[in-house]
């Protein structure tokens, strides 16, 4: 008897001890609907989704140590990098929504449409890290270490050093009152040559401060554009706890001198 009922066990209906089947004619032979723990429209939202928070992470990466990542230049040196990442998100989020709607209740699982949601929000953080650090460090956190000589110690030193390499300042260096400026120690302005150096009172001030004090010349240039004088290719060379402002050429011969990196205004 136990041999005839071997075809049960082939197709997968249980047999009791008794050698009949278990519970096969209780509830009218039916079975409890096979739960669906993901479909082909969720697995792709969660590869927009893992693409996105991937996307962002990188960007949030070059944010914080650019000089350690020269490859990633031309792709996550802008706000192209961000857009992409919460164009994934978004993509991610919607289909991820949709397949867990398509799914039947009785058979959906929990896990459906999850992913979608926990990564659209970490690409939102990560993104939102990202302007951050892009907002308070435009230079990064990380910078790789660059040969700094210039005297910040010495304003009398820093006047002289332009001058040697810019040229004599014709009407003497006037100094621009740094109450206004958290972390800022020394402010002077070249009239004739244009010329400006900012001195700030440590490298966490300069990290926090620079981004503020570029504007802020990007802004005047903006605003006096039509003046001959303030006409040209300027550029600014930045220490460890300074920074400098002048035209391109005067810059260039400076950074010889001091050391420093260069940067555009814009």
């Amino acid at each position: 008897m136990a041999d005839d009922l071997d075809f049960l066990d082939e197709y997968g209906y249980p047999r009791n001890d008794d050698g009949g089947e278990a519970g096969h004619h209780r509830g009218g032979g039916r079975h409890a609907p096979q739960v669906r723990s993901s479909t082909p429209l969720s697995r792709v939202a969660v590869v927009l989704g893992l693409l996105a928070v991937g996307t962002a992470g990188l960007w949030l990466a070059y944010a914080v140590a650019p000089t350690k990542m020269p490859a990633f230049t031309a792709v996550f040196a802008d706000e192209r990098s961000g857009i992409a990442a919460a164009a994934f998100a978004i993509l991610s989020l919607i289909l991820g929504i949709t397949a867990r709607l398509l799914v039947p209740r009785e058979i959906r699982s929990h896990s459906i449409g999850s992913w979608s949601i926990v990564c659209f929000f970490a690409t939102l953080v990560l993104i939102g890290c990202t302007l951050v650090v892009q907002n308070l460090f435009p230079n990064g956190i990380i910078q790789e270490t660059v040969r700094d000589e210039a005297p910040s110690s010495s304003v009398s030193g820093m006047e002289q050093g332009m001058e040697q390499t810019a040229g004599t300042c014709v009407d003497g260096w006037t100094a621009i009152g740094v109450s206004e400026y958290p972390g800022v120690s020394s402010i002077k302005v070249c009239k004739n040559p244009r010329m400006a150096f900012i001195v700030f009172s440590n490298a966490s001030a300069a990290s926090l401060g620079r981004g503020i004090a570029e504007q802020k010349i990007a802004s005047l240039l903006e605003q006096y554009q039509d003046n001959s004088q303030t006409q040209g290719d300027w550029r600014i060379l930045n220490g460890k706890q300074w920074m400098a402002v002048a035209q391109a050429s005067q810059i260039e011969a400076l950074q010889k001198k001091w050391g420093g990196t260069v940067g555009t205004i814009e």
